[in-house]
C-alpha cells in the first residue's frame, strides 16, 4: 500500500506527523517525491493553507497521482475545521473531489480519506494533560487567564472556546493558549520548531488521554485509521 499525505499545514505538524507514524508503526517509508514511490511508501505534501489546499493544490495533488497511475492506493488529506464544524469542512472537501470527478469524468483508482482536526493541531496538543499546572498560578501571572478560563486537563481541549474579551479565531487562541502553557513551565514551541511535541513521550500523553477519556475524538480518528492502514 501506498499513501499520498496532503496536509494544510506548512509549518509544525508537517515536521511532526511522520515522527509520529513511526511511533504508530506505520508500516510505509516516507519518500521525497511520487516518482520514487515503491512498495510501502509515503509521500507527505504541505497544501499551504486550507484555502490554497481547497482552491487549488487539492486538484493539483489529484492530478499527479492520476498521472502517475496505480502508484498511490490512498489520498490522506488532513486539514484544521477551524471556524467550522468537523463535518461542515469534511463534506465541504468530499464535494470538492466528487465535483472534480464529475467535471473530468475520471475515475479514481485509489481511495480518499478526510480527516479534519477540530479545531487546529494544536488542539490536539492540548490533549497532555501534564502542560496544565498541577498548582493555581499567581493572578499576577501571564497564564493566569488561560488558567480560569478552561480546564484542559479535565474539559476536552477540542471544545475550548475564546472568552468573550477576546477578538481572535478559536484555532489561533488554542495555539496561544498552548505556547503560553508551555512557557509558563520553560517550555519553548512555536510552529517552525515543534521538536517537543514531536517525541515519543509527549505522543503516548495523547494516546493516553484518548483511551481513558471521550476527547481529541478528532485526533482518535487519526489514531484510528492509522492502525486500521497497518493491518491490511
Amino acid at each position: 500500500m501506498n499513501y499520498y499525505f496532503l496536509l494544510e499545514d506548512e509549518k509544525s505538524f508537517i515536521k511532526v506527523l511522520p515522527k509520529w507514524l513511526e511511533y504508530m508503526g506505520f508500516h510505509c517509508m516516507r519518500v521525497a517525491d511520487i516518482t520514487d514511490v515503491t512498495d510501502n511508501s509515503y509521500v507527505m505534501q504541505s497544501g499551504q493553507g486550507v484555502t490554497q489546499l481547497i482552491t487549488k493544490v487539492l486538484y493539483q495533488t489529484i492530478d499527479t497521482i492520476l498521472n502517475s497511475s496505480n502508484r498511490i492506493d490512498s489520498l490522506v488529506v488532513i486539514v484544521d475545521a477551524e471556524e467550522e464544524e468537523v463535518e461542515t469542512r469534511k463534506h465541504e472537501i468530499y464535494t470538492k473531489i466528487s465535483d472534480y470527478e464529475s467535471e473530468k469524468e475520471v475515475e479514481f483508482d485509489f481511495d480518499v480519506k478526510v480527516i479534519v482536526c477540530n479545531h487546529c493541531f494544536e488542539s490536539w496538543l492540548l490533549g497532555n494533560e501534564d502542560i496544565y499546572p498541577i498548582e493555581e498560578p499567581d493572578k499576577s501571572s501571564f497564564f493566569y487567564p488561560y488558567y480560569v478560563h478552561y480546564n484542559v486537563k479535565t474539559n476536552d481541549p477540542e471544545y475550548m472556546q475564546v472568552p468573550e474579551e477576546i477578538n481572535e479565531p478559536t484555532a489561533r487562541y488554542h495555539f496561544h493558549y498552548l505556547h503560553d502553557a508551555f512557557l509558563y513551565k520553560k517550555i519553548r514551541y512555536n510552529k517552525k520548531k515543534p521538536d517537543y511535541v514531536a517525541t515519543k513521550s509527549y505522543f503516548s500523553k495523547l494516546v493516553s488521554r484518548m483511551d481513558h477519556t471521550v476527547h481529541i475524538r478528532s485526533f482518535k480518528e487519526l489514531y484510528d485509521y492509522i492502525h486500521e492502514q497497518n493491518i491490511k
